[in-house]
């Protein structure tokens, strides 16, 4: 039998990982800290799901958030219109 079991959603043990989950993705913890988090996600499958959902999504942004295209001129200038009629802002020169 293991010595691990599985903790109830939203446990003090997956409150102190989505408290840290940014530091941890980004290898900014202690290992000791790292250790606990990963002894904890071998456990939680629900905060498995996030942590692997987390970093999909942020490598998706690194890889394609230079590659977007650019808005067309006549997009660009009717939300510059919208903008101004809304009285956000002037249109540009």
């Amino acid at each position: 039998m293991s010595s691990h079991h599985h903790h109830p959603p939203h446990s003090p043990q997956c409150a102190k990982l989505l408290a840290q989950i940014s530091e941890y993705i980004d290898g900014e913890l202690e290992a000791e800290i790292c250790a606990e988090i990963e002894l904890h996600l071998g456990d939680c499958k629900d905060c498995q799901v996030l942590v692997d959902t987390t970093k999909k999504t942020i490598a998706l942004y690194r890889r394609h958030h230079h590659t977007e295209p650019a808005l067309s001129p006549e997009i660009t200038a009717r939300l510059w219109q919208a903008l101004h009629d809304a009285g956000c802002t002037d249109t540009p020169e």
